[in-house]
């Protein structure tokens, strides 16, 4: 199991993420930079997001939202990790595959409590028979106490991870700019790659989100990390409009029929949230 010291050291050298200019899965993604080293760690997005200006020069190539290296893996809403149980994410990618992180992957000190998750960096995702099983060393998974519950919650940021962890709301109220941030996931148990970037509007709170939601087959933007900083500089990346932008105008178009539908089921005010979620999603594909 990794220590805070493996990631932040690994993570806070003086880097630059250098954009592919393709939009792919996370497989895909992963392939495409493994001569590189890689996929950035969310630490360094999180470093470019939140703690510089440098995503803005990325934002206009097109590069955000974008895939993080690592993959976070929870059990179900208010559940617990079991011994010799692998954890399954309660939905199938879009090749009918199911997600997985093997029993024996699970630290001991994770079994059995609740409020945990686990921040993974894949060595591989071995992929056969319908499923695609999530490989790691232990000394690259991180375990996370306190993990957030309910999703769109927001947390203090854990420094060697970036995944934010519950607090009291007490505490939430305090926290600074440059502690908060928002977590995504599912309701049931996710084995799911990590993908931060998203700005709609002018709501730049959206890139303190951590999304551990999405589809694994969603088409995010591809880059590497380098410290070759005359060499790789993120401007001598071709940028191309990723194709995801195209399908969240879809979705968001097919959600508007379902809008109405819910008008007399659920809140005005949870209502007005989705409503301007798509209107956001619309304006920004």
């Amino acid at each position: 199991m990794a220590t805070a010291a493996n990631f932040v050291d690994r993570a806070t050298q003086k880097q630059v993420i250098v954009y592919t200019g393709k939009a792919l899965g996370y497989l895909d993604a992963r392939e495409l930079v493994r001569d590189k080293g890689g996929l950035p760690s969310n630490v360094l997005h999180d470093d470019i997001l939140v703690r510089s200006d440098d995503w803005k020069q990325l934002m206009t190539q097109n590069y955000y939202g974008a895939w993080a290296r690592e993959v976070l893996v929870y059990p179900k809403k208010d559940g617990e990790f079991k011994k010799g149980r692998d954890v399954v994410d309660a939905f199938k990618d879009d090749k009918g595959r199911e997600w997985i992180f093997p029993a024996h992957s699970i630290p001991e000190v994770a079994i059995g409590r609740k409020g945990i998750g686990l921040f993974v960096d894949p060595q591989e995702i071995e992929v056969k028979d319908k499923k695609a099983v999530v490989l790691a060393r232990p000394e690259s998974i991180v375990v996370l106490e306190n993990f957030i519950q309910n999703n769109g919650e927001i947390g203090k940021v854990n420094e060697a991870t970036r995944i934010p962890l519950s607090v009291e709301k007490s505490e939430s109220q305090d926290l600074t700019d440059d502690q908060r941030r928002w977590l995504w996931r599912v309701n049931g148990a996710g084995v799911r790659p990590l993908v931060r970037g998203y700005v709609f509007e002018d709501a730049l709170d959206d890139i303190r989100i951590v999304h551990a939601d999405g589809y694994h087959a969603g088409e995010f933007g591809v880059g590497w990390a380098s410290t070759n900083l005359e060499q790789d500089k993120p401007s001598q990346a071709v940028a191309q409009a990723p194709n995801w932008l195209s399908a969240l105008r879809g979705e968001a178009e097919a959600a508007e029929p379902v809008l109405s539908a819910l008008h007399n089921i659920i809140s005005q005010d949870d209502l007005q949230k989705l409503e301007r979620l798509v209107r956001r999603a619309k304006e920004q594909a």
